[in-house]
């Protein structure tokens, strides 16, 4: 009788192994959930949040709930890599904090050495290292990543007088450089003490040049303004110079009729800096007429049509 009643129940190890296994089910749940759990976002309306909060320029609570994307631990290593480029961008380029924006890079470096924003990532590190005034660790992570190099330089060939790291600056390179220069600038740069004078200079500005590219001032909104600006300008003065003549053909008609409409003008000069002067001025206007002609036939040709009630 007593050894019978002391027997362990079944249904009593039944109980306890439904509920080992409502426990473990409870805690896989909570750790699928994660932090999302507490807010009840799943990791698809977490991420879109983030996102808005960028757009919104919301800058530091986005990061904020990227860091808490990453916490809840439901992400593989490819998206942490994706997530922490996505806040070193943000530490870069919108709040200024090199060290954070560094961290994060190098986090996406390491969890995804692979990835398709690998190339993104060395650039950040680069400017990142630069911004903190570290040029040296910018330039050795410029040289791991040798499609990053701004110095890409095509070789010239001929005498090398000069290396900056490993790029080759020639003879015949620069020799160029000093022959782009006005006639009288070229003087002072002849013979061996003259070349070497520009060649110094040549290189502080090439590694200035380097140094602002390290920095991203290459993508620099101003700086991309005022160049799309100056080659604007560059091709129109180019355009004019080929439809409109620059050296028109005054005859003497021409001359004694502007001098004799503008005698109190010439009162008193020399003849032969007076017939200089006409000859330049009928130039000038010669050619503002063929500016208006041109202007006229590019308007036709365009349907130019000019709403002067809305201004």
């Amino acid at each position: 009788m007593n050894s019978n009643r002391n027997k362990p129940n079944p249904i009593l190890y039944i109980i306890l192994v439904l509920v080992l296994v409502l426990v473990g089910f409870s805690v896989l749940i909570y750790l699928q959930i994660g932090a999302g759990s507490k807010t009840g976002w799943s990791q698809s309306q977490q991420q879109d949040l983030a996102g808005e909060l960028v757009d919104g320029k919301l800058y530091a609570q986005a990061v904020s709930e990227y860091q808490r994307l990453l916490d809840s631990g439901r992400l593989d290593k490819k998206k942490q890599a994706n997530i922490n480029y996505i806040m070193g961008d943000i530490y870069l380029n919108q709040l200024k904090d090199y060290e954070n924006a560094a961290a994060r890079f190098i986090r996406a470096k390491l969890l995804d050495p692979d990835s398709q924003l690998k190339d993104k990532i060395n650039k950040g590190l680069v400017i990142c290292y630069e911004a903190m005034g570290r040029s040296l660790e910018a330039q050795k992570q410029l040289e791991r990543s040798t499609d990053l190099n701004p110095t890409g330089t095509p070789k010239k060939g001929g005498v090398v007088v000069a290396r900056i790291g490993d790029r080759e600056i020639t003879l015949n390179e620069l020799e160029e450089q000093i022959e782009m220069l006005p006639p009288s600038a070229q003087e002072q740069f002849k013979g061996k003490e003259g070349k070497l004078k520009f060649l110094q200079g040549y290189i502080g500005s090439e590694l200035l040049y380097d140094m602002a590219q390290r920095k991203g001032l290459d993508k620099d909104p101003e700086i991309e303004q005022s160049v799309s600006q100056f080659r604007k300008q560059m091709m129109i003065n180019k355009a004019l110079a080929q439809e409109i003549p620059q050296d028109f053909e005054i005859s003497e008609s021409e001359i004694k009729l502007y001098q004799d409409a503008h005698q109190d003008e010439f009162k008193d000069q020399d003849q032969s800096q007076v017939r200089s002067r006409i000859e330049s001025e009928l130039k000038k206007m010669k050619q503002q007429e063929a500016y208006g002609k041109l202007l006229d036939k590019l308007n036709q040709a365009q349907k130019v049509k000019i709403f002067d009630d809305q201004l």
